[in-house]
């Protein structure tokens, strides 16, 4: 038996639209960091492509951070 998705996708779309540039990329790594936890339970053979993509945005993320604190500091 199919699960079926009742995803509201517009109203996603919609809530994070025009939040913060830092915040999406914060959500993102959320996202992603919840997906490779569902990956590695289930042994799926593309968990480590995501973990690479987790770790790229987890050092986005530092980065701007980085970036933010910089800027308060001038």
């Amino acid at each position: 038996m199919a699960q079926q998705n009742d995803f509201d996708f517009k109203a996603f779309s919609n809530l994070t639209d025009r939040i913060p540039a830092g915040l999406q990329v914060f959500l993102a790594q959320q996202l992603l960091s919840n997906a490779l936890w569902s990956y590695e339970k289930f042994d799926n053979p593309r968990a480590d492509e995501v973990r690479g993509i987790f770790a790229e945005v987890k050092a986005l993320r530092s980065n701007l951070k980085a970036d933010a604190a910089a800027r308060e500091t001038k």
